[in-house]
């Protein structure tokens, strides 16, 4: 997903340059099939969500229905511009992502956000969280994630790669800057779409 939209924005570019003109058609075309390819053969149907994007599908058949906390990922194709939060298969995606029928959805008293096979079950994402913000428009879903954000950093004010969801102690990476700097442009998205909710308390 990620690669087809930046393909087709580099194409874009590529065009501008005047003397490109064959080479942009050919990576809009290239990122027009990819695309093509996904709808095809990466949209399954699920029992419960309906029509959803599959993690992974292969030659045969099968597919991995999960998703990971990691960028680029299904929970942030909006984010990445792939497509729009209001898309109907993304929404279905999406519900089955912070659900318990995603193996990878940590969940617990701590913080609930998707983790991932790199460091294991029991481990949540805030930088998961971070863009669970990026991709909707409920107050309440904003300001509950927000929260569970901001109390997880065991008391240093940072924001870790992951977390224990039932033990805030537990973690990796003190200061994992990748999430640090999409928390602070997720400030800045909150800033402009819901300046209120930046106006509450979250001490």
């Amino acid at each position: 997903m990620m690669f087809a939209r930046y393909l087709d924005s580099a194409s874009e570019i590529m065009a501008a340059i005047g003397n490109q003109r064959n080479l942009a058609n050919h990576m809009h075309n290239f990122s027009g099939s990819i695309r093509d390819a996904i709808t095809k053969y990466g949209i399954v149907s699920h029992p419960t969500y309906g029509q959803i994007y599959a993690f992974e599908v292969d030659a045969y058949g099968s597919q991995n229905i999960m998703d990971d906390a990691n960028i680029p990922s299904l929970l942030s194709a909006p984010f990445f511009g792939y497509l729009n939060t209001t898309d109907t298969v993304y929404q279905n995606t999406r519900k089955l992502i912070l659900s318990k029928d995603n193996s990878y959805f940590m969940r617990g008293p701590v913080i609930n956000a998707v983790g991932g096979p790199h460091a294991g079950l029991g481990q949540a994402w805030p930088m998961a969280s971070i863009i669970r913000i990026f991709t909707t428009d409920d107050d309440h879903e904003i300001t509950s994630t927000l929260a569970e954000i901001v109390s997880s950093t065991d008391g240093l004010g940072l924001i870790h790669e992951s977390i224990n969801s039932f033990d805030e102690t537990d973690w990796t990476r003190q200061w994992f800057s990748w999430a640090n700097g999409l928390f602070g442009q997720c400030i800045l998205d909150l800033k402009s779409r819901k300046p209120e909710i930046l106006a509450q308390s979250f001490q």
